[in-house]
């Protein structure tokens, strides 16, 4: 799967879209898993999307993937995008050439 750097983004901010707002579910993830259910198949291909682009990227070294990261948290405007992006990619990208999420 060969991912470009838009295809990457756009997965990430699915991602932030869809997740709700914590007050919805009050820490009751059982409800969290309720109401994520009915978009299971599409974040797993956004979650597909970010690992193959961080396996794409990993032979330009750790310092380059430090850096798309860093590049894609400046874009966002609010901390819980950037928390989201943060723990998305890092859980993606553990174990992926030197990344340890």
């Amino acid at each position: 799967m060969n991912i470009n750097y838009d295809q990457f983004v756009k997965a990430l901010e699915y991602l932030v879209a869809i997740e709700p707002e914590p007050t919805s579910y009050d820490g009751d993830m059982d409800k969290y898993d309720q109401i994520m259910e009915p978009h299971e198949n599409d974040i797993k291909q956004a979650h597909a999307t970010i690992k193959a682009y961080g396996e794409q990227i990993a032979p330009q070294g750790l310092d380059f993937m430090r850096s798309v990261l860093q590049q894609t948290l400046l874009q966002q405007t609010d901390p819980k995008s950037e928390s989201i992006i943060r723990s998305k990619v890092n859980w993606q990208w553990d174990g992926i050439g030197r990344w340890l999420g």
